[in-house]
């Protein structure tokens, strides 16, 4: 049996369609509602407007869990590797021996950029925003490698593995740019993330070799950045992907939208607040105890999330993994500050009570800092991660084929009949 909603306005009745999700969770349909009624709705954020039907992912904001085409995001990170993660993001499955061989080999093989690219690095200053070399190095891609733009929908997928492997590059040689150093060229024989480590910290004069557990944490902090449904920039690569837009166009939107601060760059936050305390005077109780004092606000987005009412399910595994990275290592002051602060705010009722806590942008930014990525580099630490599943939703619109053109609505509340005498 359909079930139906029923709106009444100005005495009259009408029916919409409910959507019931695998979840149970459901939906009104309100598509036709204009048509119908002469209204539409009102909804700043779009926080209740459900966009699309998607089996990419699945938030529980209630039971505060996250599951990724059906896996809870705990067995992800702690089973599989970031590319096996990719793949099942982005076809549906995970891969199977042969298909992982397979898709591992077009990475390596699409690792290289154009040589004329590189000239490109040359029109940027030394200073220029990681997120904005990204962002035009993506769109350019389009004309470097302007056929079969479709290709990436149903066989061949070169163009999805080909923007997945050379984003490292490209980041890796924007950071290389920025402190005035000369590109290192990926390695066929690393894997992914160590690839990239080695891009990022190997000179000709040097040969960097990724110290042992980096590369580990690197696809497991990957993983948790991989998917976190309908945020602001997933819902920015799905509008600009509705017009039929090319994936790198699309993807370029994506890295713009994470340029804002209420998208991207909490980690950055996370890390000045630790430096904050440091020029405090180095004592995290006696910083926290201002907060809680009223006497200092709280402005680093390093605590807590609103899209849960209960503690993140990113958060929780990144705290275990923070614990765990730093057990046998020897820490500098902004890991050993980190570390009083998670036991603080992890314990104190204060906190607790205000659902305030430690999130994965805190933990993931103090990592990347031990990792020695410099705090300029870390939302483009968050872009490699995310490509993935911005590029499901993507494909996912692209084979559905029926997606409409975002194109909403306003409800207008200027001027009306004005005349020109």
């Amino acid at each position: 049996m359909i079930q139906k909603a029923e709106l009444v306005l100005d005495g009259t009745s009408y029916e919409l369609p409910v959507i019931t999700g695998a979840d149970q969770r459901q939906g009104i349909n309100i598509s036709r509602l204009a048509e119908k009624a002469g209204v539409v709705t009102y909804d700043p954020g779009f926080f209740n407007t459900g966009m699309v039907t998607s089996s990419v992912s699945n938030r529980d904001p209630v039971q505060n869990t996250l599951s990724i085409r059906g896996y809870d995001i705990r067995d992800l990170v702690y089973k599989t590797t970031f590319v096996e993660t990719a793949y099942l993001l982005i076809y549906g499955d995970l891969p199977s021996k042969d298909e992982l061989d397979d898709f591992s080999r077009r990475l390596t093989n699409h690792a290289l950029i154009h040589e004329d690219m590189i000239n490109l690095f040359d029109g940027f200053p030394a200073n220029a925003h990681p997120l904005a070399v990204l962002s035009t190095m993506v769109m350019s891609l389009s004309s470097y490698y302007p056929s079969d733009y479709e290709e990436s929908i149903d066989k061949g997928v070169d163009q999805i593995a080909l923007l997945l492997s050379k984003i490292r590059t490209i980041a890796a040689f924007s950071y290389k740019k920025m402190i005035g150093q000369p590109f290192t060229y990926p390695q066929s024989k690393l894997s992914f993330c160590t690839n990239f480590l080695y891009m990022l910290f190997s000179l000709p004069t040097y040969e960097y070799e990724v110290p042992q557990g980096y590369d580990q944490i690197l696809n497991q902090l990957w993983i948790l950045y991989s998917e976190h449904e309908q945020n602001a920039a997933a819902t920015t690569v799905q509008l600009v992907g509705s017009t039929q837009a090319n994936l790198f166009a699309s993807i370029s939107s994506g890295i713009s939208a994470l340029w804002g601060s209420r998208e991207g760059g909490q980690n950055v936050a996370a890390v000045e607040l630790i430096e904050d305390i440091i020029e405090f005077g180095g004592d995290p109780v006696k910083y926290f105890n201002r907060i809680k004092k009223g006497e200092i606000q709280l402005h680093s987005n390093g605590f807590g999330h609103t899209a849960y009412t209960g503690k993140s399910p990113r958060s929780i595994i990144a705290r275990e993994l923070f614990l765990d990275f730093y057990k046998d290592k020897k820490m500098d002051q902004i890991a050993e500050l980190a570390m009083q602060i998670n036991e603080i705010v992890s314990t104190d009722s204060y906190f607790l009570e205000r659902n305030i806590y430690p999130n994965l942008e805190f933990y993931s930014g103090v990592i990347f800092h031990s990792l020695g990525i410099p705090k300029t580099m870390f939302t483009a630490m968050q872009v490699i991660g995310k490509l993935t599943g911005w590029m499901a939703h993507w494909r996912e619109l692209r084979k559905k084929g029926e997606y409409k053109k975002v194109r909403p609505r306003q409800i207008y509340e200027g001027y009306m009949n004005r005349t020109i005498s």
